[in-house]
């Protein structure tokens, strides 16, 4: 390697700062900076939360009106300046960095890369910033209540929350344009100066893309489901949404398999919303012997009193379907038709706790009746 260094392949002296070029390294810190500026950024940058806990505990916390320091505007704003301050020790490091590279002769004297890295990040943290808060301010101006999503403002919130995210995105794009003074070269303006062809395959290609987006901001504005909701599609496809991207929506169905379905394919498919559903139905065709054929008249009168006493989610005021009939003969058995409401989504634990009283309901009754199930033919359950 020395035998290299000396046949000049390698710039070793060039790689060398020597004493002299330190001392001038030096100087030029102790003017460009002042020690006071890099302690109080290092202690913000290090220790922000204990500063704003010590401030909030000592001075702050009247106008708190007794809240704890995690939930305090105090601990939100002093996150907020930890994050400058580790970005301002992060310049100056690159700061230094550079003092170093153009005394030792390794950066031309023009090339200001302290200043673009530090422009570049805080007009970055300052869109995230923007995008971290403002999904919180359209809340409030949607009046974000149970009532209001009722009436689709939560779909309002979701549409104006991606639209602001293009805009944003859209700006910092072209800071960065800006700050870097970002040209178009030969090169590149030969990439867009295509032909017909060209353009032709390129929309094709976008074209999908495009769409997708749309439709993404289409679902988000009607409202039909947002996350968290039980849907059913016409296609037969069920679950709990689990995300809606930009271009896809994620259904987790009840058997945990997760499908991911285009945008595009939700925009033209009938969509079922269980989780804005009031009311559910529970549905029995009961099966009972010939032997006790006397017996089914009283045994329908029970089972309708003991469903209206014992399951008080049961709608019984007679504004929704409640009906216990004698329904049907079959070649082994008669049918009794058990079809009521309840004040429940067809999805999760309430209903299902609510469609077992039923069916205890239903289990007391036939017992007390001294009644016997036709056991040769098979129960349909249906809800």
């Amino acid at each position: 390697m020395r035998n290299l260094a000396v046949a000049g392949r390698i710039p070793w002296k060039k790689l060398l700062v020597t004493r002299s070029q330190w001392l001038r390294i030096a100087s030029i810190m102790r003017a460009e900076t002042h020690v006071m500026d890099v302690v109080i950024v290092a202690v913000l940058s290090a220790f922000p939360n204990r500063i704003g806990e010590f401030l909030y505990t000592r001075f702050l916390h009247r106008f708190g009106e007794g809240a704890a320091y995690e939930d305090s505007y105090t601990r939100h704003a002093l996150t907020a300046v930890g994050s400058v301050a580790r970005i301002a020790a992060v310049c100056y490091f690159v700061d230094t960095l550079e003092v170093v590279f153009e005394v030792a002769g390794l950066k031309h004297p023009k090339w200001d890369v302290s200043t673009l890295i530090a422009k570049v990040l805080y007009s970055t943290w300052a869109c995230l910033k923007v995008r971290q808060y403002k999904r919180g301010f359209f809340e409030a101006i949607f009046d974000h209540t149970p009532e209001q999503m009722s009436k689709g403002r939560r779909g309002n919130v979701g549409i104006w929350d991606k639209i602001s995210d293009f805009f944003l995105f859209g700006v910092l794009s072209a800071v960065w344009i800006d700050i870097l003074k970002i040209k178009v070269g030969k090169g590149l303006s030969s990439i867009f100066a295509l032909g017909g062809a060209g353009t032709f395959v390129i929309t094709l290609a976008s074209q999908d893309l495009a769409k997708r987006v749309l439709n993404g901001l289409s679902l988000a504005g009607s409202d039909a489901f947002y996350v968290g909701d039980s849907i059913m599609l016409g296609d037969g496809t069920s679950g709990i949404v689990r995300k809606m991207g930009w271009l896809s929506t994620e259904i987790q169905g009840f058997d945990e398999l997760v499908t991911t379905i285009p945008n595009t394919q939700l925009s033209d498919v009938r969509i079922s919303n269980k989780s804005r559903m009031k009311f559910s139905r529970v549905k029995q065709n009961l099966h009972f012997r010939y032997l006790d054929l006397d017996k089914i008249p009283g045994l329908v009168d029970e089972i309708k009193g003991e469903i209206a006493k014992s399951c008080p989610k049961v709608v019984t005021d007679g504004s929704h379907t409640f009906r216990v009939r004698f329904v049907d003969y079959a070649a082994d058995h008669v049918v009794v038709l058990v079809d009521c409401r309840l004040r429940n989504p067809p999805s999760g634990e309430k209903y299902y706790e609510a469609r077992q009283g039923v069916l205890e309901a239903i289990a007391r009754a036939v017992k007390r009746k001294g009644v016997q199930f036709a056991l040769s033919t098979e129960i349909s359950l249906e809800s």
